[in-house]
């Protein structure tokens, strides 16, 4: 669909879903659970830099180590 509008940024942008090669959206790596968030959220396609500023942010906080013995 040409002309779509992202939900969150409010870009516009091209979702490529129904394209006959894989949208790049697919290349995107998002947890489940960062995933089921975003469908409780959206219901439609997020362009691909917001999919992919999540991805680096969850990617960031995923690597922030946990204080030992609960001590920062």
């Amino acid at each position: 669909m040409a002309g779509d509008r992202c939900p969150r940024c409010g870009g516009g942008f091209h979702c490529g879903v129904a394209d006959a090669t894989p949208c790049p959206c697919s290349g995107v790596q998002l947890s489940p659970a960062l995933l089921a968030s975003l469908r409780s959220r959206y219901t439609r396609c997020l362009c691909l830099a917001c999919l992919r500023t999540l991805a680096a942010a969850e990617q960031a906080q995923d690597a922030v180590p946990e204080p030992a013995n609960g001590k920062a």
